[in-house]
């Protein structure tokens, strides 16, 4: 019976010896082979519906970490072959929203107002950014759905067109280099100052030997990895490790330890004490500049927008502006909160790197920077996947390209091939530990990186890749 329907769904003539017979002997015969059919259908219905079922649930992140759920027992078996497919709800949406906007660039943003802002602008620039880069995120889910395009290169295609797709590309790739490059310099700065605090002596390399021994030991072998399922884990640490820094930044802003004379506040450095001489309610100059790179750093994953848009359950655009909205306001509430905190306790002082200004022998720091300190490292691969991915996709693009040299093209041909993966991430990590090395103020790269691809990747591309509101699906 097997053979014979596995032959009949196959599109195989079965044996002669499986075959049904021409005429049956007697009443009982047929109605026992329809009851057998019937069970044998359902059997092969099974491990076809569990399947689908698994693959509509499956995330297509790997910080999502979700399974699908069982098929309910109490349908008839043969209803299984069409699953009810499964999204995110708005309320994931949101926290998967949040999750995957706020991080490092949350610790620049009280240097941001320390380079000569006021309370009551700085407050409004958060607040208009977040609210613009809001905005421009829903835009592009809404983009998507205008065009039954589901991903940021596949929008651009069908709007401006396919052969300038590769411009999406190179974007991600110079932003993942510059996420991969303040995350190598955040993880010099925590772990030479845990290094410092466990007793070994402080050097003026001592940094610079932190990142190259990090990235030959550890970053090196777990961004050659091939799968990365077993890291899924970092987003929830991620998650616990931006949760508890706003906490503890929250906690010493208001407990006064760094303000009262205290053993914290005279283990500081003259330079990380706290001062607030340029401290002012209403400032507003060209300094300011300065905090809308930052943010526009920190609000940035609108190249992700596609795929939360297509993961929502029963997605439109009315439920999507929703969980953006939600999100976007949590965002800014959390940034707002970190840079008041931040600035009210260390001043005109606060640096680049907040964690910097605590004292190394501060507990509730020494946490931060550990939790701080794994997030990254674990978390680090990620980027590197996102990097590789965006130049191969470059490479293929512009391989094709019919204006360039032909030498031009088997070079990019080439740096796409599977066999350039291992000597094009050793040859990156190298660049970015040099780099990340070279520059010990992590708010020079954050600032270029956040005016430039920032301004680019959530302020003006989305207008340009969004059709008229009367465009037919599919067209541009």
């Amino acid at each position: 019976g097997w053979k014979y329907l596995a032959g009949e769904l196959g599109g195989f003539s079965p044996p002669v010896s499986l075959r049904m017979p021409s005429r049956l002997a007697s009443r009982r015969e047929a109605k026992a082979m329809v009851r057998l059919s019937t069970l044998l259908l359902a059997a092969l219905a099974l491990p076809q519906s569990s399947f689908a079922a698994d693959r509509h649930s499956a995330a297509p992140r790997l910080t999502r970490g979700r399974r699908g759920s069982a098929p309910e027992t109490s349908r008839p078996l043969l209803a299984a072959t069409t699953p009810k497919p499964v999204g995110s709800s708005v309320t994931m949406t949101v926290v998967q929203i949040v999750n995957n906007v706020a991080g490092a660039g949350i610790l620049t943003l009280a240097a941001g107002m320390a380079a000569g802002v006021g309370w009551v602008p700085a407050i409004a620039i958060c607040v208009a950014l977040g609210a613009i880069s809001g905005y421009t995120f829903y835009l592009i889910g809404a983009s998507c759905e205008l065009t039954g395009t589901s991903n940021f290169k596949g929008l651009w295609g069908a709007t401006l067109g396919p052969r300038s797709a590769w411009i999406v590309d190179g974007c991600i790739a110079l932003m993942c280099l510059s996420a991969a490059i303040i995350y190598s310099g955040i993880l010099g700065d925590v772990f030479s100052s845990l290094l410092r605090l466990a007793g070994v002596p402080a050097s003026g390399w001592l940094r610079q030997a932190v990142i190259v021994s990090l990235t030959a030991a550890v970053l090196c072998p777990l961004s050659l990895l091939k799968d990365l399922s077993a890291l899924s884990f970092t987003s929830a640490i991620g998650c616990v490790a931006i949760l508890y820094t706003a906490a503890f930044v929250a906690v010493r802003a208001l407990d006064g330890a760094y303000t009262a004379p205290s053993e914290l506040l005279a283990s500081l450095a003259p330079e990380r004490a706290p001062s607030f001489a340029l401290s002012s309610l209403t400032r507003l100059d060209s300094n300011a500049l300065v905090l809308v790179s930052n943010l526009g750093l920190a609000f940035i994953a609108h190249y992700n927008a596609p795929a939360f848009y297509m993961d929502l359950e029963a997605r439109s655009p009315a439920k999507f502006a929703r969980a953006v909205a939600i999100a976007f306001g949590v965002l800014t509430v959390l940034y707002t909160a970190m840079m008041g905190f931040g600035y009210a306790t260390f001043g005109d002082h606060a640096a680049s790197n907040l964690l910097l200004n605590y004292a190394s022998s501060d507990p509730l720091a020494i946490v931060g920077r550990l939790a701080t300190g794994a997030s990254i490292l674990f978390g680090y691969p990620l980027a590197m996947v996102g990097l590789r991915s965006a130049l191969v996709g470059m490479s293929s693009s512009l391989s094709a390209e019919p204006a360039l040299p032909a030498a031009a093209r088997r070079a990019f041909r080439s740096l796409a091939a599977d066999a350039s993966r291992v000597p094009l991430i050793v040859a990156l990590l190298a660049v970015i530990a040099a780099v990340a090395c070279a520059v010990e103020d992590i708010g020079v790269v954050v600032g270029v990186s956040g005016a430039l691809l920032g301004a680019a990747i959530a302020h003006c591309y989305p207008p340009h890749t969004s059709p008229a509101s009367d465009c037919p699906p599919n067209l541009p």
